[in-house]
């Protein structure tokens, strides 16, 4: 695949802030990965082969021809399954554009099988002892692996022909500039059968200054796309504006950059123009060119993986900070007799607006929800509030939003609401941390960026940090982050 490199331009145009209305807010992308769903049906098609290696053996196995080691039999049943899922993957039998006609060509699946057994079969896993009965074997291990595939493809292209009809696999891409490009864009959308639907035009000029539409109906504004991303409405958006129109086109990628989804750009815009990107892969719409300049944050597996992660150290450390959690609530209650807990409003996925759970820290007169962020010494923080800062106790309540799915274990902290709003109109970039849940625990803070924030550079510190962890994130960078954390609060380092 064709790559192209760019430059890193400047940033210092603020962003406005988008509000998540509460109708929107309870929109969700309900729909399914493409790439998840033929990676099932891959791996249903290697359990078929591995378990069709189990006939033959248990065949032999009880009329006493051969003495068989199950563990041997597995592990030749996992190298006839890799094969074969290699060569039907060739074939393009998990090609994602298929997913509602799933391929199931019986010689194709045959010829799988056959290779992937002979594969086995040359190498004498496990029939070294077999002698003359290799034929028997052999004809025994396919025709059980090609019954089993047979009924698995069967069984998958009937489920994801009934999830493409409910709508679960769809794919809506969105432009923005009106013009022939979106007219292209738009035509060739319309003669696809394969649930990619074009959601509409978007452009900011209006009026006497809006150029020729091609006929098409604009639907609002740059504002009305990002509230539409954020909203799930849209999985794509192509900026798709005339040569000449670069400058114009570099910001309102950067903006566009915040957008929950993938970004892509008509490939005449010079590719230089486009911000934090070092390459920059190619992909197409019938004729139309296109820089893919974003991709959408956890996509695929990723959003699968992170929740068990989630839930799995939230109810452990649950469990753990129970005992902890009580001591702390008595402690709280014994030094001025004020609530235990309390609740801040925070922004969380796509700007949505969330209550997440502290122990109170500050004495019960004054608000734990206040504007002004706590400093070293302030007099509001109680005694016992002044431990439980520094060791991160009083954000241990906040494992319960993690399992309530509002929050995770590791991700840019959540602000308070007017903080938001303040770093938004400072930072173009700050509102691209809202991709992800807000974590417990983030980049940022295992960097060292934990605790006030004093200057605009410490602001943009960590808010390069936060969106450095929305590019990259892994479940071994988690792990990591997790691990650090844990070293700095048992230094209690930039806590107060």
């Amino acid at each position: 695949m064709s790559t192209t490199s760019t430059t890193t331009t400047n940033r210092t145009r603020p962003a406005p802030i988008l509000e998540v209305s509460e109708a929107s807010s309870g929109m969700e992308r309900n729909r399914y990965s493409r790439t998840v769903a033929m990676d099932v049906v891959g791996l249903g098609d290697i359990a078929a082969v591995i378990a069709g290696t189990f006939l033959p053996a248990s065949i032999f196995h009880a009329v006493g021809e051969l003495a068989l080691s199950w563990p041997q039999v597995l592990q030749s049943g996992l190298l006839g399954g890799f094969v074969a899922h290699l060569w039907l993957r060739n074939a393009g039998y998990y090609d994602t554009s298929r997913v509602h006609d799933l391929p199931h060509g019986v010689m194709h699946l045959l010829t799988a099988i056959a290779i992937a057994v002979a594969v086995v079969t040359g190498i004498g896993m496990p029939l070294e002892k077999l002698y003359g009965h290799i034929f028997v074997w052999y004809v025994a291990w396919v025709s059980a692996s090609f019954t089993l595939i047979l009924v698995s493809r069967g069984i998958a292209h009937a489920a994801l022909a009934r999830l493409t009809k409910e709508g679960k696999f769809d794919r809506n891409i969105a432009v923005f500039g009106a013009g022939a490009i979106s007219r292209r864009v738009h035509d060739r959308l319309k003669q696809d059968a394969n649930a990619i639907h074009f959601v509409g035009v978007y452009d900011d000029r209006i009026g006497d200054e809006r150029i020729d539409t091609e006929g098409l109906e604009i639907r609002g504004k740059l504002d009305d796309l990002l509230a539409a991303a954020y909203e799930g409405i849209i999985d794509d958006i192509v900026v798709a504006l005339p040569q000449g129109a670069d400058n114009r086109a570099s910001a309102i990628v950067r903006k566009l950059e915040q957008a929950p989804c993938n970004v892509h750009i008509v490939t005449h815009i010079a590719s230089e123009l486009v911000p934090s990107r070092t390459t920059l892969h190619v992909s197409q719409i019938g004729d139309v060119g296109l820089l893919d300049v974003k991709e959408r944050a956890l996509s695929d597996w990723a959003p699968m993986v992170k929740r068990i992660e989630d839930i799995a150290i939230a109810a452990l450390g649950l469990i753990i900070a129970v005992p902890i959690l009580l001591v702390s609530a008595i402690l709280i209650k014994l030094e001025d007799n004020g609530p235990v807990f309390f609740l801040q409003r925070r922004r969380g996925l796509n700007r949505r607006v969330i209550e997440i759970v502290k122990l109170r820290t500050l004495k019960a007169s004054d608000s734990d929800d206040k504007v002004r962020q706590v400093t070293i010494g302030d007099g509001r923080v109680t005694r016992i509030g002044r431990f439980l800062r520094r060791t991160s106790i009083d954000e241990l309540p906040q494992l319960w939003n993690v399992l309530k799915g509002e929050m995770s274990i590791v991700g840019p902290r959540p602000h308070a609401l007017i903080h938001d709003e303040q770093f938004g109109t400072m930072l173009e970039e700050y509102a691209n941390r809202h991709q992800v849940k807000p974590g417990i625990t983030g980049l940022a803070q295992v960097k060292g960026l934990r605790g006030e924030t004093r200057t605009v550079e410490q602001i943009k510190d960590r808010v390069e940090q936060d969106v450095a962890y929305v590019k990259s994130w892994s479940l071994w960078l988690d792990l990591q982050i997790i691990a650090k954390t844990l070293i700095i609060v048992s230094t209690g380092k930039n806590a107060h």
